[in-house]
């Protein structure tokens, strides 16, 4: 005997089950929201990329870059374990890393230079 109401509950089944997970409503205490940290990680990363395509050599910007890191985390009175800690957050689940790294896409201007 056929069961015609088979496939059609099977697809239900695929389909709810392919849902995307339902998002936290706030971040947990001691998280950085994620504009704030799309902010830190765009300067960080602006400042990276303005040392990589200069003439400096290698050893010099390593050099230079921890010599400026600190003024990020002074700009957005911060400390590195908060914001490792944030990033553990984010990462620890794909949507979320993301979507902060939309977010970190819309808030940079690519004519942008650092500028601590």
């Amino acid at each position: 005997m056929k069961k015609p109401w088979l496939f059609p509950a099977f697809l239900l089944l695929i389909f709810f089950s392919c849902t995307e997970e339902e998002k936290p409503a706030t971040t947990p205490k001691g998280i950085l929201p994620m504009d704030s940290t799309a902010l830190v990680l765009r300067d960080i990363h602006e400042l990276e990329s303005a040392l990589m395509v200069s003439s400096i050599r290698q050893d010099s910007t390593q050099n230079l870059y921890r010599a400026l890191e600190p003024d990020i985390f002074r700009k957005y009175k911060l400390d590195t374990g908060r914001l490792n800690r944030s990033l553990r957050y984010y990462s620890s689940e794909p949507y979320l890393l993301d979507s902060l790294y939309h977010v970190v896409l819309k808030k940079t201007d690519s004519t942008a230079v650092f500028q601590p």
